[in-house]
C-alpha cells in the first residue's frame, strides 16, 4: 500500500474549538498522527504527535518546550517547539473569523460513562503499582480527572496524559496514579465533564 495522508480541518464545536488531524501511513499497519487544536476553553490548545495511538511527544504551550512521552525519544529525534507555536497562533487566528461567522453560537458538550480502571502490571498487594484510569469519548476536550484512595483525595504520585485525539472528532484521557495497595483499599477514579448525565462520575476499584 503506497503511503497516503489524510487531512481534516474543521470548526468542531461553534465558537469552542477549532482542531487539524493530519495522519500519514508509514506502513500499512503504522499511521502517524498530527493532532493540534485551539479552543475558547481551557486548556486553550493542544501540539501532539502520535504513532500508532501513542504519544511520542507534545508542546507544552505555557513553557515553549517539547516534551517527550518518553526520555529516550528526545535522544534520537528533536523538534523545535516555535513550529507548533506558528500553528496554534493559525489556529487562533482562523477561530476568531470562525466565531464571528457562527455568531458565536455554542454547541453541546458530548461525553459518554466510558471509564476504565485499571492496573499496568499484575497486581501484588504490598508491591508498587501504576493504577491506571482512562476517559474517552467526550468532547470538547475539557475534563476533570482526580484519584481518592479509601475516600481521601490523593495528590501525591499521579500524573496525566494530553488529550488523545479519536477518529471521530471526540478525545481521551489517561491519569495515572503510583500507589502501593493494601488488601481492602479502595480506588476511585472521578472524572467530571459538562456532557456526563451526572457529575462527578466515578468508577471504583478495590482489591
Amino acid at each position: 500500500m503506497s503511503p497516503r495522508k489524510l487531512l481534516n480541518l474543521g470548526l468542531v464545536c461553534w465558537t469552542c474549538i477549532l482542531y487539524v488531524h493530519t495522519s500519514q501511513a508509514v506502513k500499512e499497519e503504522n499511521i502517524l498522527t498530527q493532532s493540534n487544536f485551539f479552543q475558547t476553553l481551557e486548556p486553550t490548545g493542544e501540539f501532539m504527535f502520535q504513532f500508532d495511538g501513542d504519544e511520542i511527544f507534545h508542546v507544552d504551550l505555557q513553557l515553549k518546550e517539547t516534551k517527550w512521552r518518553l526520555p529516550q525519544f528526545g535522544q534520537v529525534a528533536s523538534f523545535e517547539a516555535a513550529g507548533a507555536l506558528q500553528n496554534i497562533g493559525v489556529l487562533k487566528f482562523n477561530l476568531d473569523i470562525y466565531e464571528k461567522r457562527s455568531n458565536y453560537t455554542k454547541a453541546k458538550s458530548v461525553a459518554r460513562d466510558d471509564i476504565h480502571i485499571y492496573t499496568e502490571k499484575p497486581l501484588v498487594l504490598g508491591e508498587p503499582v501504576t493504577l491506571v484510569c482512562l476517559a474517552t469519548q467526550f468532547f470538547p476536550p475539557v475534563i476533570k480527572m482526580s484519584w481518592m484512595k479509601n475516600n481521601e483525595p490523593v495528590t501525591v504520585g499521579v500524573t496525566e496524559t494530553v488529550y488523545y485525539p479519536a477518529p471521530d472528532g471526540s478525545f481521551s484521557r489517561f491519569l495515572y496514579l503510583a500507589t502501593v495497595p493494601q488488601k481492602d483499599d479502595v480506588y476511585t477514579c472521578s472524572v467530571e465533564h459538562d456532557g456526563l448525565l451526572k457529575n462527578p462520575t466515578n468508577k471504583f476499584w478495590c482489591k
